[in-house]
């Protein structure tokens, strides 16, 4: 039984609802976790490029992504694009319980230098982030 233990851990949300209603499964980043009663922290990805085109490998401040080819081994079959700085916050414990009843897998983790590439971005956008939030990814 696979858990969230780390963060840059790929997490895929089965059937996630999303804000206009749709239904479709998602892949998200861990970026903080520290154990079952505490928060779980996550940032959305995306291979639709529609809303990145232009979007330059790495940092992409205008964009408001990291964008990871999939020419780069980093963990996704496909380009992706990790939606910052939008921080979401799923309680631990549901994720633990997504896991055993199916609704949520882990499936891989990011690479150490494309969560540090990552990490690095995130800083970014530090006045787009809560301090709550700040403090337990950076």
């Amino acid at each position: 039984m696979q858990h969230v233990s780390q963060p840059g851990q790929v997490l895929l949300y089965k059937n996630y609802q999303f804000e206009d209603g749709s239904v479709k499964d998602k892949l998200f980043v861990v970026m903080y976790v520290a154990d079952i009663t505490s928060p779980c922290l996550l940032l959305k990805t995306t291979s639709q490029s529609r809303r990145y085109m232009g979007c330059q490998e790495g940092c992409d401040q205008q964009k408001k992504a990291l964008f990871i080819p999939s020419n780069r081994g980093e963990c996704f079959p496909r380009d992706t694009y990790i939606q910052l700085p939008e921080i979401f916050e799923i309680p631990a414990a549901e994720i633990f319980a997504g896991t055993l009843s199916g609704s949520m897998d882990l499936k891989n983790a990011l690479s150490v230098d494309c969560f540090k590439r990552l990490k690095s971005c995130l800083k970014k956008f530090r006045e787009d982030i809560s301090l709550q939030h700040w403090k337990l990814i950076l």
